[in-house]
C-alpha cells in the first residue's frame, strides 16, 4: 500500500507540472491569437522607454518574492540557504495567475516550497498575507495619489469615496487582532487543531509588509509610466502621479477579479478608461495591449532567470526536481 501511494505521488509530481505549463500555454495562445496585430504594425514606440519599463518590471517581480520570504521569516520559517530555490518557487507560482481562480498562485507556493521542508502552515499564512497586503497597498497607493488629482473628478466624486472606503476596509481586514482571530478560526475548522500563535503575524510584520508593498506599487507604477511614455511622450512629467495611480488601481482591481486569469480584461478596462482622459483613446488601447504583452514576456523572463539561477547551484535541493 505504501509503495502504491508513493508511486502515485511520484506520478502526480510529474503530471501536475506538465498540466500546469500546458494550461498556461493555452492561455497565452488564446490571448495572443485575439490581438489585432495589424493595429500595431505602424506603431513606432520609443524602445528605450520600453526597455526601462521591462527592467522595472523584472526588479518588481524579484521584490515581490523578497517580500514573501521576509514574511515567512517573520513567521518563524527557516529560509536561510534556500533563497535561490524560493525565487524559483515564486517565479513558477507567479505564472499560476494565468489560470482562472487565482488560487494557483498561493497553492503553488505552498506545494513547491514545502518540498524544502518548510512548514505548510507558515507557507499558507505568509502566502495569503502576501496577496492581501499587495492588494491593500495598491489600493492605498491609488487612494493617496488619485484622491487629490483633479482629473479623477471627471469620473465623479463618488469614486474618491469608494477608493478611501476600500483602503480603510482593507486595513481593517489585516488589523492583527482581527486577522489573526479569523485565521486561527479557519485553521481550526479545516485542520481540526489549534494554530500556534508563533505562526501568526505581529503588528510590526504587517506594517513592514504594507510599507514594502507601497514601494512595489511605486515601482509598478513607474514601469507603466515608462510604457505610456514610449507611445505618448507628450504626457511628460506632469501626469506621472496620475499614471502611477492608474496602474495601482488597475492592478488592485485585477487581483480582486479572481474569475479573470491574471486579471485579463479588468486591468485593461481600468487602464483604458483612465488613460483616455490624458491621451488619445486609440493610443490608450495600444498601451493596454503593450502592457499585457510586456507583462507576459517579463513573467516568462522572471521564470526563466529564477529557474536557471537555481539549477546552476550545485547544492540546490530542487535542482533536479521535475516540478521546477
Amino acid at each position: 500500500m505504501t509503495n502504491s501511494s508513493g508511486s502515485l505521488r511520484r506520478l502526480a509530481g510529474r503530471v501536475i507540472p506538465i498540466v500546469f505549463y500546458v494550461l498556461i500555454a493555452i492561455f497565452a495562445w488564446v490571448y495572443l491569437s485575439k490581438i489585432n496585430w495589424d493595429g500595431l504594425k505602424d506603431l513606432s514606440p520609443n524602445w528605450w522607454w520600453i526597455a526601462a519599463s521591462a527592467v522595472a518590471a523584472i526588479v518588481l517581480r524579484y521584490w515581490y518574492a523578497s517580500i514573501w520570504m521576509f514574511l515567512m521569516r517573520r513567521l518563524g520559517a527557516h529560509t536561510k540557504g534556500h533563497h535561490s530555490e524560493l525565487y524559483a518557487v515564486y517565479a513558477k507560482s507567479w505564472l499560476g495567475r494565468y489560470l482562472p481562480g487565482g488560487v494557483t498562485w498561493i497553492v503553488g507556493k505552498i506545494y513547491f516550497a514545502s518540498k524544502l521542508g518548510l512548514s505548510k502552515t507558515k507557507l499558507g499564512i505568509s502566502s495569503f498575507l502576501e496577496g492581501a497586503l499587495q492588494i491593500i497597498a495598491l489600493m492605498i497607493s491609488a487612494t493617496l495619489i488619485l484622491a487629490f488629482d483633479p482629473l479623477v473628478q471627471d469620473f465623479g466624486s463618488q469614486w474618491v469615496v469608494l477608493l478611501v472606503a476600500a483602503s480603510i476596509v482593507g486595513l481593517i481586514s489585516v488589523y492583527p487582532p482581527l486577522f489573526n482571530r479569523l485565521t486561527a478560526f479557519m485553521y481550526l475548522k479545516v485542520r481540526k487543531e489549534k494554530l500556534d500563535a508563533a505562526s501568526l503575524p505581529s503588528t510590526a510584520t504587517i506594517a513592514y509588509g504594507v510599507g514594502a508593498f507601497l514601494v512595489s506599487s511605486l515601482l509598478n507604477g513607474l514601469a507603466f509610466y515608462f510604457l505610456v511614455l514610449a507611445v505618448a511622450p507628450e504626457i511628460g512629467l506632469g501626469k506621472i502621479f496620475y499614471v502611477i495611480g492608474c496602474a495601482s488601481l488597475a492592478n488592485a482591481l485585477s487581483m480582486l477579479a479572481v474569475f479573470a486569469p491574471a486579471g485579463l480584461g479588468v486591468r485593461e478596462g481600468v487602464q483604458l478608461a483612465m488613460l483616455s482622459v490624458i491621451i488619445n483613446p486609440g493610443l490608450a488601447v495600444v498601451v493596454t495591449i503593450l502592457d499585457r504583452l510586456l507583462s507576459i514576456a517579463m513573467d516568462t523572463v522572471f521564470w526563466g532567470s529564477a529557474i536557471t539561477q537555481n539549477r546552476l547551484r550545485p547544492d540546490s535541493t530542487l535542482r533536479n526536481e521535475n516540478n521546477l
